[in-house]
C-alpha cells in the first residue's frame, strides 16, 4: 500500500524530523506533503497523489476551530469533499481520500498521526490506477 499525507505544518513545529524516522522505514511507500495550512490544498493536488500511485491519500487538518488561518481547515474539507465526489464519478471508491482532524488529546507528531492512519487502511486493496499495464500482446478484455 502507498500512502499520500497532506498536512498543515501548524500540527507539528517538529514535522521535518519527526517524519524522517517515517520515511526511511516505509520509503517510497509513503510522501508527505507538508503545507503552511490545509487550506491551500486543491481537489487537484488529492487527486494527482492518486493518480501518482497512491492507494490512499490522507488530509491531516487542525483541530475545528484552531486554524491559525481561521478557516483553512474549513475550506479544506470542502476541497476534499469535491475531490471524493469527482473520483466517484470515474469508478474509484470515495474513500481513498479521507481528511483527518487531528485533536488536542491524541498525537501531536506527524510520524505518530500517519502511524495511526497507515493501521486504518489496513482493509483498503490496492488502487486499480497502480494495476500493471499489460504486456504487449496480451489480451485485455473490457
Amino acid at each position: 500500500m502507498n500512502f499520500a499525507i497532506f498536512f498543515c505544518r501548524q500540527i507539528d513545529p517538529e514535522q521535518d524530523v519527526n517524519r524522517r524516522s517515517l520515511e526511511k522505514e516505509l520509503g517510497s511507500r509513503i510522501r508527505f506533503f507538508p503545507l503552511p495550512c490545509s487550506g491551500r490544498v486543491e481537489a487537484l493536488h488529492l487527486m494527482r497523489a492518486l493518480e501518482a500511485g497512491a492507494d490512499k491519500v490522507y488530509l491531516v487538518t487542525c483541530p475545528v476551530h484552531a486554524c491559525r488561518y481561521q478557516e483553512g481547515n474549513v475550506r479544506a474539507g470542502k476541497r476534499l469533499e469535491l475531490a471524493r465526489k469527482l473520483i466517484e464519478e470515474i469508478g474509484l471508491e470515495p474513500e481513498r481520500i479521507e481528511l483527518v482532524r487531528s485533536s488536542w488529546s491524541g498525537p501531536t507528531s506527524i510520524d505518530g498521526i500517519a502511524r495511526e492512519l497507515i493501521k486504518r487502511a489496513e482493509k483498503l486493496t490496492p488502487s486499480p490506477l497502480n494495476a500493471e499495464e499489460p504486456k504487449e500482446g496480451a489480451r485485455v478484455t473490457p
